[in-house]
């Protein structure tokens, strides 16, 4: 039993240790997005005029938290 919490601790170190390390790059791109030109057929404008900006700022927002939630979701105990 003492090894199964043991496995449990170790695995959701390494894993909010790789979400550290990984989530502010990846926060950073999506933010970044915004001014990203994209060209549909003869157009080119910023993908923010593209997007509403209220998408992006929700993502920013709301891709942490749903990484909050996965890491949770997969240590929980399953009985």
């Amino acid at each position: 039993m003492a090894q199964t919490n043991v496995n449990n601790v170790v695995a959701i170190v390494i894993s909010l240790i790789v979400i550290a390390v990984i989530m502010p790059l990846g926060l950073g791109m999506v933010s970044g997005a915004g001014g990203v030109n994209v060209t549909v057929g003869e157009t080119t404008k910023l993908l923010s005029e593209w997007v509403d900006p209220a998408v992006l700022t929700l993502l920013t927002v709301l891709l942490p938290i749903l990484a909050v939630i996965g890491v949770t979701m997969y240590f929980i105990q399953k009985n």
